[in-house]
């Protein structure tokens, strides 16, 4: 039996505060043993397995370990969640070859996620505004031209 948009919403929920509280042991509970993340504008470009995004929001943090992402927009319908969310973090460790900066950053993202008729998230697609990320670090200009 299929998963209501409602239940699906709320598991997207799950998963934010999760990776916001350092709770990953929660994506047992949310993401599909074999769950997909589809990038390539993200930070885990292509990644396959629970485990393997739990390592990855777990090397995540240890750049960013103040990292938290706040939902500006969810919608559902039928097995998919598009949310639309702010990420801030504080650069604490090297990061992409740039030593620490101690600055915060603030960048958006954009996510569509795709649930099973058991209600768990399989897959997802991800683009991460990374030009933005990019110039608060100093790798790309702020302005062009």
């Amino acid at each position: 039996m299929p998963t209501t948009p409602e239940h699906n919403k709320q598991a997207v929920i799950r998963f934010f505060l999760a990776a916001n509280n350092d709770q990953l042991s929660e994506l047992d509970h949310l993401l599909a043993e074999d769950f997909v993340t589809h990038g390539p504008q993200s930070l885990l470009p292509r990644a396959v397995g629970r485990e393997a995004h739990k390592q990855g929001i777990g090397g995540f943090k240890k750049d960013f370990p103040d990292a938290k992402i706040e939902l500006l927009n969810i919608f559902a319908e039928g097995d998919r969640v598009m949310t639309h969310q702010q990420v801030t973090a504080r650069h604490v460790n090297e990061f992409m070859g740039v030593q620490p900066t101690f600055k915060y950053l603030n960048w958006t993202a954009t996510q569509v996620a795709r649930f099973d008729d058991d209600g768990m998230m399989v897959e997802r697609w991800v683009i991460e505004d990374f030009l933005s990320m990019f110039q608060q670090l100093g790798i790309m200009p702020t302005t062009f031209g």
